[in-house]
């Protein structure tokens, strides 16, 4: 920790023990400030990262789904012979 700060592995263990190829392939959506050539993560910054991209439940009508996916608008029904 630097001043606060937690350096890279500190936020990979702060979001729950993230694997290091994770950190570097998200590096660019997780907010972080550079200093020299060390990147520092506010834990509060982290805190509010997370509850911005936590996922959601969001209300869906299951039927609408499923009768969207059997019966699309645009597709032709086949009559049997």
């Amino acid at each position: 920790m630097n001043g606060g700060y937690l350096n890279f592995d500190g936020m990979l263990a702060f979001l729950g023990g993230k694997s290091r190829s994770w950190g570097r392939l998200h590096i660019h959506e997780i907010p972080h400030r550079k200093l020299f050539s060390q990147l520092l993560f506010d834990p509060q910054e982290l805190r509010d990262w997370v509850e911005r991209t936590a996922e959601r439940d969001v209300p869906v009508d299951v039927n609408a789904v499923v009768r969207s996916v059997l019966h699309p608008p645009d597709r032709k029904r086949r009559t049997a012979r």
